[in-house]
């Protein structure tokens, strides 16, 4: 789930006019089962999205979360910092021993009170363009702001001061060319690890009906895939992985994107086609450290014949990836 679908999910109970508890994790040490941009909403029902980590520290925070709500509780957004270890002197102790230390930022929310702030947060997120908005949670509430950056999250401390920022802009962004079985598999996969997924296709049926797809993947249909680098948002913060229905049709997304300048560029297919992918780039002129900063074939080596183990592989190389460059 990204974060986009976390504060629709947000908004939507909150227009149903029901007060929420939101849990960010907006720190941790190496470690901790929760870790940075971790979350979770929890109603006065006890029902929940998403997670800050599991186990009895998340139980215990649901318990005291509904039964906060249900006494209608209000308090200003504030911070607890929590340790995974059993041992005397904890000052913080969380209930879990898996070492390493988080940091929750808790939020009551009302709707009278919060509702158009997140409204407006999540409509600079469906918008994903033009002038990115930051959202701004300190002691004294919930704020939106027009911001010509696009900052990764980030809590900041000064003294006894400190406030949390997220953009609208998701910095986890996949492309993924061509929208056939293992471009829908890989969509669904990276789409519940976070990313920020769109799909481009020149064939009209193989981007399909929407209820084929998860609801936050874009699709997008091409004349022709020369008109890719046009149709990218953010090129510098893009993973792309081409995988269409032909070699001629890799080659062409390929040789439109070599110069894009993206994140990190990938193809799918056998160590044979990518020999060849890699000759008739070369053949059309590409300089060749752009077709050596082409990965290819995609995916991690492992078993991985079907589009979902086909997903799996390359979601795994995208996320060591990530992590490698962070």
């Amino acid at each position: 789930m990204n974060n986009a679908a976390f504060w629709r999910a947000v908004l939507q109970r909150l227009d149903a006019g029901s007060p929420l508890f939101v849990a960010l994790v907006v720190a941790n040490t190496r470690g901790s089962p929760g870790t940075f941009g971790a979350r979770i909403l929890i109603d006065a029902d006890g029902n929940t999205l998403g997670t800050i980590g599991g186990g009895i520290m998340e139980a215990n925070l649901i318990r005291a979360a509904r039964d906060g709500l249900r006494a209608g509780k209000v308090a200003p957004p504030s911070l607890e910092r929590l340790e995974h270890r059993n041992k005397p002197g904890t000052a913080h102790p969380s209930g879990l021993i898996c070492a390493g230390e988080q940091t929750n930022l808790h939020c009551w929310l009302k709707p009278d009170r919060d509702a158009t702030t997140i409204r407006a947060f999540c409509a600079a997120l469906a918008a994903d363009n033009g002038m990115p908005a930051t959202l701004q949670i300190d002691a004294g509430g919930l704020r939106v702001t027009d911001d010509d950056t696009i900052i990764e999250p980030q809590l900041q401390i000064d003294g006894g001061r400190w406030c949390y920022r997220e953009s609208s802009v998701n910095r986890e962004r996949l492309v993924i060319v061509g929208g056939g079985h293992c471009g829908k598999a890989l969509a669904r996969l990276a789409a519940d690890v976070g990313y920020h997924v769109e799909v481009f296709d020149t064939r009209a049926d193989a981007l399909g009906s929407d209820a084929e797809w998860p609801t936050d993947v874009r699709r997008h249909l091409l004349a022709d895939y020369v008109d890719l680098p046009a149709r990218l948002r953010w090129p510098a913060l893009t993973t792309v992985a081409v995988m269409t229905a032909a070699i001629t049709q890799d080659i062409a997304a390929l040789a439109a994107l070599a110069g894009v300048g993206l994140r990190w560029l990938g193809v799918m297919g056998s160590a044979a086609k990518i020999h060849e992918i890699r000759a008739q780039l070369a053949a059309r002129g590409i300089a060749q450290e752009r077709i050596d900063a082409i990965h290819g074939p995609v995916g991690l080596p492992m078993k991985s014949d079907t589009p979902p183990e086909i997903a799996v592989s390359i979601v795994a190389q995208l996320l060591a990836d990530r992590r490698a460059m962070r």
